[in-house]
């Protein structure tokens, strides 16, 4: 956590004199590197892409390394983000990490005026809980079966307005990175889903995919209202990159 705030404080620090919010926003957006402190919406904001391409696993997926999996679930962006951060802890017990984040509901939140939190509205559900060696396995073996290790990744675009999972993960010291979109057939047919869905306790269904448009999400084709709209791709390395847009 303090070093997630750590890398906002600097993070911020370099960007203060620009003018505007919104171009101090999208460059850092670019810039922070992804520390730890993801419940905290600020921290999550100013470093989602460093998180979601799964920078830091990459940075210490060596030999020797412990096994880590790390899926995000994008129900657009603005609607429902889900994440399942799994960590090996020994050699035979894993932790799952569960966090929900949607859109916040301001009208219903009731500020304590003793102990204010104002980013209250904007924090994720979270699920902790452990799982044996086991169950990873069967979990490996549903991203074998769904291709995970053996095909390319998506070439298109993946847009913040539609539904599509991003999985990285370190094992044996290699890392890797797929993906899988909606309504491809990869994405209806991989069973990962349903069992993440089993480890799930924070109790908030999935946002199911369903056809969007920039209309349907944004209430307007004018580009200037459109929040939090961006692309990620993979580039020929096969790892995740962001292209922003505006």
């Amino acid at each position: 956590m303090i070093n997630g705030w750590m890398t906002l404080t600097k993070c911020l620090s370099s960007f203060y004199v620009l003018s505007g919010l919104l171009g101090c926003f999208v460059l850092t957006l670019s810039s922070c590197s992804y520390e730890g402190g993801n419940e905290q919406p600020v921290i999550r904001k100013f470093t989602w892409f460093s998180y979601i391409a799964a920078e830091d696993i990459k940075a210490t997926c060596l030999r020797g390394s412990k096994t880590q999996y790390r899926f995000v679930y994008n129900g657009v962006y603005n609607e429902q983000v889900r994440t399942y951060d799994i960590t090996q802890v020994e050699s035979d017990r894993y932790n799952i990490k569960i966090s929900v984040t949607e859109e916040a509901d301001i009208s219903s939140y009731p500020l304590d005026i003793n102990n204010p939190d104002f980013f209250e509205p904007w924090k994720p559900k979270i699920s902790v809980t452990n799982v044996s060696a086991k169950d990873i396995g069967v979990l490996r073996q549903t991203l074998k079966d769904a291709g995970y290790f053996d095909s390319l990744p998506p070439s298109g675009k993946l847009s913040s307005i539609n539904f599509y999972w991003v999985i990285s993960t370190c094992m044996d010291g290699k890392f890797h990175q797929n993906a899988y979109y909606w309504p491809d057939k990869k994405f209806k047919t991989a069973e990962f889903p349903n069992l993440l869905r089993i480890w799930d306790f924070t109790e908030i269904p999935i946002n199911p995919p369903r056809s969007t448009s920039k209309l349907s999400i944004y209430g307007t084709t004018e580009t200037k209202y459109f929040r939090n709209h961006f692309n990620l791709n993979f580039g020929r390395n096969g790892f995740l990159r962001q292209n922003f847009v505006k």
